[in-house]
């Protein structure tokens, strides 16, 4: 598959757009990293898309209509606590207002039909959990999740992955609508490596027969990289060292969670952790 996966954020101030739908490969992910300076504004529309709106650092004020959200935003980093979001309905004029350090934004929009109704999620109601174990145990935090948020088709969330573990592992796609085991969607993932001069490593591929062109791929990303995933699996490492963080957002036909997982390696799931013996 010869198209680009990878993308990098320059945190330039303002809206910077980096993925829209027709020009990457991907029909339905919109999204673009929102930085503000000490009481900038920007205002925009929803027109057709709902829009999910998370602080990844900074505090601010959102207005949309008679509806104003005062003190959005507890944290300096993205590693500093949980996330704090909102969800703006199709067809809808907001404001975001920056607080005293400024903003750094991820605004999530993908095509919809349904009006739910504006929502706003603060860290105590983000869902919380512990995936996988051992070396690729990692920890997942739902900001407008399928639980926590109504929404037609748009699913935000963040994954933290301690140095020397992998994330998004076993290998999983969900790229083919076959209900109950999987669900048809897009997704994206924008990093923040702690430190930043660090890196984490981000693979792509298909397994023999998959209906998709064949993908196998391994990039190198750094601090503020963006990735898309179209089809496939999608695994991540952290190397020894750093921490790797990603915001991830998805969409698709259905909005349930149903990653399915490489049938090769769902065994690491029961064996992780037992001992084997190696050559010293």
């Amino acid at each position: 598959m010869a198209v680009q996966l990878t993308y990098h954020y320059d945190a330039a101030p303002g809206l910077t757009q980096l993925v829209t739908p027709g020009v990457q490969p991907l029909n339905d992910l919109d999204f673009a990293m929102l930085r503000l300076g000490p009481g900038e504004k920007y205002t925009a529309e929803t027109g057709d898309y709902e829009v999910g709106v998370v602080l990844l650092a900074g505090t601010a004020t959102l207005r949309s209509g008679a509806q104003s959200v005062a003190d959005l935003g507890e944290r300096t980093s993205v590693f500093a606590g949980r996330a704090s979001g909102v969800y703006l309905p199709i067809h809808a004029a907001y404001t975001i207002t920056a607080g005293a350090a400024g903003i750094e934004a991820a605004i999530c929009r993908c095509r919809a039909t349904e009006a739910h109704p504006m929502q706003v999620v603060r860290p105590p109601q983000v869902v919380a959990r512990e995936a996988g174990q051992g070396a690729f145990r990692r920890y997942v935090h739902d900001i407008l999740g399928v639980t926590n948020s109504q929404a037609q088709r748009l699913i935000v969330g963040e994954t933290f992955t301690p140095a020397g573990n992998w994330s998004s592992f076993p290998p999983h796609k969900h790229d083919t609508l076959e209900l109950p085991d999987e669900v048809q969607q897009e997704e994206l993932y924008i990093f923040k490596i702690r430190p930043e001069i660090g890196f984490g490593i981000q693979g792509w591929y298909t397994r023999n027969g998959s209906t998709y062109a064949a993908l196998n791929a391994a990039e190198i990303v750094h601090q503020n990289d963006v990735t898309i995933m179209p089809y496939g699996y999608h695994p991540v490492a952290a190397p020894p060292g750093y921490d790797v963080y990603y915001l991830w957002f998805m969409a698709g036909p259905v909005r349930e969670m149903h990653p399915h997982d490489d049938p090769d390696h769902t065994w690491i799931k029961n064996d992780a952790a037992a001992p084997r013996d190696l050559p010293r």
